[in-house]
């Protein structure tokens, strides 16, 4: 198989080139016009192979424990499939912790047998020998959670150095953890140089406190001046994040950043087969469709919170949290409006 993949999408009038060896992607519209969304099917998925986790932390919006179920092999390969007709091209694995699944080096084949590059994110726990080389051999990159205690973390990066496998931070940032985000860009060279990326992702409070929020001020402006210079390795964030991106400055190229991609280009999967245009409405009020009952494709182009998200992006009137400034904002372009699906917005965190 090429290691480049080249595909046009007629219906959305965009094409992507893909570089399955590095992750490296690119999207454009005709004529120069940036799609707005996939009309066909999800680029990527979130699947939750399992909402069991050891940790058991305060902060998780899936409040994972140790009681967590796990995805069926035989409903894994079922949806893998549905997304191969659907035009996926990669699926991020995670949970709880998603390594745990008894099954999770088949899992890892099963994506690759379907042409989907599988990465994965775990919290350093349960990792062995197979799982290290099956990653290497099936997967694309692999992220560990970074947080207290930072022991199984580092130990997990540097397992993953040694088998030659792409690894990256994945750090929760939130009002308390902040502080810890500035430590570690001034003071962790030393860990920061053995990894691909630092990928900041913003906090949902979802099934744990709102006071810890992101806030504007002076340590959040000072994180992204910090962020801004980072020499040791890369820089993500999350989709959630992105109405913070404007005070990265002119050192923001545009073009690098999409807006909210749920229900646009990805979409969610739970461990009980429930589809969502976002992993952080399965938790929440709205109920995902059944894809025992209903096709990935056929939920994707119909289903009612996939429309409706697709709306609520489209432009600043419909939104979610309504922000007045938006339809006069320069970001906006950029950001429509951040996070459609939870109140932590930075403009509406300035009480915009």
């Amino acid at each position: 198989m090429s290691q480049l993949l080249k595909r046009f999408y007629p219906a959305s009038q965009y094409m992507i080139l893909f570089d399955r060896s590095n992750g490296a992607f690119l999207r454009y519209g005709r004529n120069d016009v940036d799609p707005f969304a996939n009309v066909d099917g999800p680029e990527l998925l979130d699947i939750s192979l399992t909402n069991f986790c050891e940790r058991g932390c305060e902060f998780c919006y899936r409040q994972s424990n140790t009681n967590g179920k796990f995805m069926n092999l035989d409903d894994f390969a079922f949806v893998t499939s549905q997304a191969k007709k659907a035009g996926v091209l990669q699926v991020a694995l995670g949970g709880g912790n998603p390594n745990q699944h008894p099954q999770f080096v088949d899992i890892l084949k099963i994506a690759r047998q379907n042409d989907i590059i599988p990465s994965y994110t775990t919290n350093g726990q349960g990792l062995t020998d197979e799982i290290y080389r099956a990653t290497k051999e099936f997967g694309g990159a692999m992220a560990v959670s970074w947080y207290e205690p930072y022991v199984e973390a580092m130990k997990t990066i540097d397992e993953a150095n040694s088998y030659d496998i792409t690894v990256n931070i994945h750090f929760l940032l939130s009002q308390a953890s902040l502080a810890q985000a500035i430590d570690l860009l001034e003071n962790g060279e030393d860990i920061l140089k053995k990894i691909n990326a630092a990928v900041f992702l913003n906090y949902k409070p979802i099934h744990s406190s709102e006071e810890l929020r992101l806030t504007p001020g002076n340590d959040i402006e000072h994180f992204f001046e910090l962020a801004k210079n980072l020499k040791s390795c890369r820089i993500g964030f999350d989709s959630c994040m992105i109405s913070y991106l404007p005070l990265l400055g002119d050192e923001l190229a545009q073009e690098t950043v999409d807006f909210c991609e749920a229900g646009r280009f990805s979409a969610y999967i739970s461990e009980e087969l429930l589809f969502y245009p976002c992993s952080f409405m399965n938790d929440m009020s709205e109920r995902g469709i059944d894809l025992r009952e209903t096709s990935l494709a056929e939920a994707w182009k119909h289903g009612e919170e996939f429309v409706k998200i697709r709306e609520r992006l489209s432009s600043p009137g419909r939104q979610a949290y309504p922000i007045s400034a938006c339809s006069s904002c320069d970001s906006y372009q950029m950001c429509h409006g951040g996070c459609q699906i939870l109140d932590i917005n930075y403009c509406r965190r300035q009480g915009s």
